[in-house]
């Protein structure tokens, strides 16, 4: 069920008519319990170890700067096993962890501030989405705003394979020859390019089913994109969820609940903002919004 919250903030507006709010809220300036997050984030479970991990900018306005990325997905992949998640969660998380180990008398832990990206106190369900791959069973574990964390939803399905047509065309993306291929998938036009130099069937997000790794993959529409800037060899741990509470569901649920997030979030989340000075609510403005997955 959802919680209703108030929040009352203060505005610096340049004009008694102008103010600055955000929907879509990762984190808040407010600090978590430690026992929040002793029974929460920090409860990782290692379920894997990937022997190659891929990092991807999510959504980059330019490569070489993360502060224009929504994300840096990584893809860990090991034998019959792989990973999609957040690199950026992940280092947040890490660093949530050293920095408690410095400071083992606080009662309290700093918000998600090492988290990077564009407008990084933005919630947004391909970031903090789980996809794990075991064989030809793919499981989502879908994270939900702190405000309806109760709602963590989770499903499976059978790997949703892509049909490719492999084009000529090559390119290279991140040091490697890469090939072009195309499809339509769940109501988008897709172009990939992937590299056999790296014999796996893999990709970002739910994306796989070439004779290669996909290096970068975008709709045609370019709403969504991910692009290789990173390839790591090594020993990467992959991590179960870490959340308490899951509720097993069903894709379309899913995607229900994070497009009416995203599409109004106060209403769903059952919060308010309120205008310091007038202390009127703010309604959360819908605004134009597609899911990645449109069928």
């Amino acid at each position: 069920m959802f919680k209703t919250f108030t929040i009352t903030l203060l505005f610096f507006v340049m004009s008694s008519s102008m103010y600055v709010t955000f929907a879509q809220r990762k984190d808040t300036d407010a600090k978590i319990s430690r026992e929040y997050y002793k029974s929460g984030c920090r409860n990782r479970k290692i379920i894997g170890n990937a022997d190659v991990r891929i990092l991807y900018a999510f959504n980059a306005e330019d490569l070489q700067d993360k502060n224009t990325w929504i994300d840096e997905g990584q893809l860990k992949i090991t034998r019959g096993l792989s990973q999609y998640s957040s690199h950026f969660e992940e280092v947040n998380e890490d660093s949530l962890a050293k920095w408690l180990k410095e400071h083992p008398n606080s009662s309290v832990v700093p918000p998600a501030r090492w988290i990077q990206g564009y407008k990084p106190d933005h919630w947004i369900e391909y970031q903090y989405s789980n996809i794990v791959i075991k064989g030809n069973i793919l499981e989502e574990w879908a994270s939900m705003p702190r405000e309806i964390e109760e709602d963590n939803m989770m499903y499976t399905e059978e790997f949703p394979l892509q049909s490719w047509k492999i084009e000529p065309e090559t390119q290279i993306v991140c040091g490697y020859e890469c090939q072009k291929a195309v499809c339509h998938w769940r109501g988008r036009d897709y172009v990939a390019w992937f590299t056999s130099a790296i014999p796996v069937s893999a990709g970002p997000w739910k994306f796989g089913g070439l004779p290669g790794l996909i290096m970068k993959i975008s709709d045609s529409k370019n709403d969504y994109s991910w692009e290789a800037v990173a390839v790591n060899k090594g020993s990467f741990p992959i991590y179960g969820e870490r959340r308490k509470k899951y509720v097993k569901s069903t894709r379309e649920k899913v995607q229900k609940l994070q497009r009416e997030l995203n599409e109004n979030y106060f209403k769903t989340t059952g919060t308010s903002v309120v205008q310091y000075k007038t202390g009127k609510v703010i309604s959360s403005r819908k605004h134009p919004y597609t899911q990645l997955e449109l069928e």
